[in-house]
């Protein structure tokens, strides 16, 4: 799985919905948190078994791709279990990381990380609990804002990115790292064998709940082409919208700007 080509900048939407595109998936946050829940205590371990051991580095280059600066005050929702949350403390030391879910379980294992870092004198995210969809934050807080594979599971996509938009400071930018599908070809069959029979399988046997990672790539499949994604973006307010390919083309990372002289917009 490569390091992927400098980001590339999203004008049209490319990628648009082809023949077979699966029906929405199943959003209800009830069923999201219990899903996520009980998953929680194996969920670091899949995300390593079904990327190869890659997601920690698109963590990283996602951190960086917020470019927080020390004094920032930085905001990773949909956090889970604190890895990019993490990343972005690793990014930034002197940086004030918030993390954020609806998953109480995740954010215990979040928080166990956390103290783990304090313990060795560093300066750790704080994690709250919260919904991506109604943040508890106030118009402009943050100097970045970021999420990780959270976005595919909300049920108002264009909403989420308005709210991150929302609190996100002039200037500022909010990234967005998601499993999307690959081009058609080489990549595209590989993920289809993949995504579609081994981590089912996978997620069964490790975590013992076989709905969960069934349903990991029929929310792939129903989630927006790359294009399309930067066209929420943009339709929340974002600017200069670019993106990068990863992982044969399975995962791409977003990155859009709010508009320096324009404050952020409230959605509630």
């Amino acid at each position: 799985m490569g390091r992927g080509p400098a980001l590339t900048p999203a004008g049209a939407p490319a990628g648009a919905p082809g023949d077979g595109r699966a029906l929405p998936v199943d959003r209800d946050p009830r069923r999201i948190k219990a899903m996520f829940g009980g998953i929680a205590l194996r969920y670091d371990l899949m995300n390593r078994l079904m990327t190869g051991g890659r997601d920690g580095h698109w963590r990283g280059v996602a951190a960086r791709e917020a470019a927080p600066t020390p004094g920032d005050r930085v905001l990773d929702a949909c956090c889970g279990t604190g890895d990019l949350s993490l990343a972005l403390s690793e990014e930034c030391p002197c940086c004030e990381v918030v993390g954020l879910d609806f998953t109480e379980e995740m954010l215990d294992r979040a928080r166990e990380k956390a103290a783990t870092r304090r313990r060795r004198g560093l300066l750790a995210p704080a994690f709250v609990r919260g919904d991506l969809l109604d943040l508890p934050f106030a118009d402009g807080e943050f100097a970045a804002v970021t999420v990780g594979w959270g976005v595919r599971n909300v049920p108002d996509m264009p909403r989420a990115f308005a709210e991150m938009r929302r609190v996100t400071r002039p200037g500022g930018r909010v990234v967005c790292l998601e499993s999307t599908q690959a081009p058609n070809g080489a990549g595209r069959r590989f993920q289809r064998i993949w995504m579609g029979r081994v981590v089912p399988l996978l997620g069964c046997l490790v975590t013992g709940d076989a709905t969960a990672y069934a349903y990991l790539p029929a929310s792939v499949e129903a989630f927006p082409r790359v294009g399309e994604l930067a066209a929420i973006m943009a339709a929340a307010g974002l600017t200069r919208i670019r993106y990068r390919r990863f992982g044969f083309g399975a995962v791409a990372i977003h990155v859009g700007d709010v508009p320096a002289d324009v404050p952020g917009t409230a959605t509630k």
